[in-house]
């Protein structure tokens, strides 16, 4: 009896770990990381199984954390869903694709940030609080805790995005006044050959029209 209950034991720890690699050491990041405000909704859509935040929709299928790895930067990411059921172990090495993938995609080095639940992204903060509780992902604290553990800054990303829609204006503004500019040129062109008899009254004020609308 104590035999089987120890390879019913043994199944389903391997059943419930064999996508979420929680042995694996493959490329953990270590130092300092921080995400961009994208890649820290993704993070949140990831440990929340797709339930969570900006990102959250009704899934198809169930599933919860597996593997995540994400670039030097904090820019780039990519994730591996782990199944509720898992049905067979496979040796596929998931984490090496988690880390091939967003190097492919960012074009820089990438790093396993998370394993199932924990951030194993080693940036010197409390290894327990790495750690992600259930409870606290369900309640929406994700983002909170990433800029607690110093993974996200709030201010910095809402800083750049301020940065960003100032540039944005500052070249629709420059837009517009070379727009203007070049109007005011093309009626002066048109003016003159209205002078120099070119054009008659009525060309040159269909052809104003024109230019205005």
């Amino acid at each position: 009896m104590k035999r089987f209950l120890g390879i019913m034991f043994l199944c389903l720890f391997l059943c419930g770990n064999s996508l979420a690699g929680v042995s694996t050491g493959y490329k953990k990041g270590t130092g300092p990381l921080k995400v961009t405000e994208h890649t820290a909704n993704v993070i949140e859509y990831f440990f929340s199984g797709g339930k969570n935040g900006v990102y959250a929709k009704k899934q198809k299928e169930a599933w919860k954390p597996g593997l995540m790895a994400i670039s030097v930067d904090g820019a780039f990411y990519s994730f591996i869903k782990h199944p509720l059921r898992v049905t067979q172990v496979d040796n596929q090495h998931y984490a090496g694709m988690a880390v091939g993938d967003c190097k492919k995609k960012s074009g820089q080095e990438c790093y396993l940030f998370a394993n199932g639940y924990r951030i194993v992204w080693d940036n010197g903060t409390n290894r327990k609080k790495r750690r992600l509780k259930r409870k606290d992902i369900r309640s929406g604290k994700t983002i909170t805790l990433l800029t607690e553990l110093g993974f996200f800054d709030n201010k910095t990303s809402s800083s750049n995005s301020t940065q960003k829609e100032v540039e944005k204006k500052e070249t629709k503004t420059k837009k517009e006044t070379e727009a203007d500019k070049d109007i005011v040129k093309k009626l002066k062109e048109l003016k003159e050959l209205l002078d120099s008899g070119a054009l008659s009254k009525e060309e040159f004020e269909k052809a104003k029209k024109k230019l205005l609308n």
